[in-house]
């Protein structure tokens, strides 16, 4: 597929926020709440801004993807209900990839049974850590053996994919730990692992904690040398390290994300979610339970949005297209900005010469040593 902005209008995804949770985790800067309000009737909030895009995207879903938040808190039913009438209104492809986060304290026997029921075929477990020392300094609501048990009953449930979200680089992880569970991450039937090192991002309790002197900080060369241990399990297993954060056992690539990667268009309907047209206009709701019911109780929407620029597309090309194992076509650039190869060739040589980047013909992909570095390269090489 052409990474021409102006040419990628195939409808991709919808994401479906769930804003609610059990706990505040420490280091969680997305949006949630762990209050109640609004939980009995949230879906009817969110089938009154889906309907009011209908006219916009008109053709079937290939994903769906339910974030958040914790989405598993929802009850089936509820899940159910919004995904019927989705099929109903615009409807979901028949192979559709339809993702649901769940936390590991909310499998069991029955959830699984009633998530299959209402489509769901892919489970994406906040596993997080096996340490139960880490999990208590994240403030998680589970233990390791919760996760374990549970990603037990997920294989043999027979998901067409089950992905492991995990943390590494941690004060609390030693890299004994962080051996012990990518041996088990590797081998527990799971098929996709989605590993981010942790941030400190600010405002988080984590962030707070660190500048309280409540909490060690960071260490960058803990984080690189885990980044590094994941590169090897990943090579060692024969599973395709497709992006940065993000490996899978062959043919199990997330086809969602994957298709925000790749620029496809998506809608976003809940609190903060965001949405791309797949020309130039992006949109994200307010971050704001309250107001954005208010908002569509009095018929109208809550968000904010913007217009694309060249340079931010070519931006935004490069940041997500480096991250990705196959990198970028140097063609697909030009398109954007036909100045791009003759400004940035110093750039280019330099990170060649330095092994931070491969170049084959008009492809350009990051290393293993350059991914360690993806951020800062990508930045090099923007307008």
């Amino acid at each position: 597929m052409s990474a021409n902005y102006e040419l990628c209008l195939e409808l991709s995804g919808l994401y479906i926020h769930i804003p609610f949770c059990r706990k505040a985790c420490t280091y969680c800067n997305f949006h949630f709440t762990t209050g109640q309000r609004y939980k009995e009737d949230f879906v009817q909030f969110l089938k009154k801004e889906y309907d009011s895009y209908l006219p916009q995207w008109q053709d079937p879903w290939e994903t769906v993807y339910f974030g958040g938040g914790t989405p598993s808190l929802l009850p089936a039913a509820q899940l159910g209900e919004l995904l019927d009438h989705v099929r109903k209104t615009r409807g979901i492809d028949s192979d559709a990839e339809i993702t649901l986060e769940a936390n590991p304290e909310d499998v069991s026997e029955i959830n699984i049974s009633r998530w299959k029921a209402i489509g769901i075929n892919r489970i994406s477990l906040g596993v997080q850590s096996l340490s139960d020392i880490e999990l208590k300094a994240m403030n998680r609501a589970h233990l390791a053996a919760t996760s374990i048990a549970a990603i037990e009953m997920l294989v043999q449930s027979k998901f067409h994919s089950v992905n492991l979200d995990l943390i590494y680089g941690s004060p609390w992880l030693s890299d004994e730990d962080w051996t012990e569970t990518l041996a088990w991450a590797f081998s527990c039937g799971a098929q996709h692992i989605s590993a981010y090192a942790l941030t400190a991002e600010p405002d988080t309790r984590f962030w707070k904690d660190i500048n309280s002197g409540k909490s060690p900080d960071l260490d960058e060369d803990k984080q690189a040398r885990h980044f590094e241990m994941l590169q090897d399990a990943a090579t060692q297993h024969c599973w395709h390290h497709y992006e940065i954060s993000n490996l899978c056992k062959p043919g199990f690539e997330a086809k969602h994300n994957s298709n925000y990667w790749n620029n496809k268009p998506y809608l976003g309907i809940g609190p903060s979610a965001h949405s791309f047209d797949g020309k130039r206009n992006r949109r994200w709701n307010v971050s704001d339970n309250q107001r954005y019911v208010a908002a569509l109780e009095a018929g109208i929407l809550a968000y904010e949005e913007e217009q694309l620029s060249s340079i931010d597309l070519l931006n935004e090309f490069i940041i997500t297209r480096l991250r990705l194992s196959i990198g970028f076509n140097t063609n697909d650039i030009l398109h954007l900005n036909p100045d791009w190869k003759r400004l940035k060739q110093a750039v280019i040589l330099e990170l060649s010469e330095k092994k931070y980047i491969l170049i084959e013909g008009e492809q350009i992909y990051l290393t293993a040593e350059g991914r360690l570095f993806s951020d800062l390269i990508s930045r090099n090489l923007m307008l």
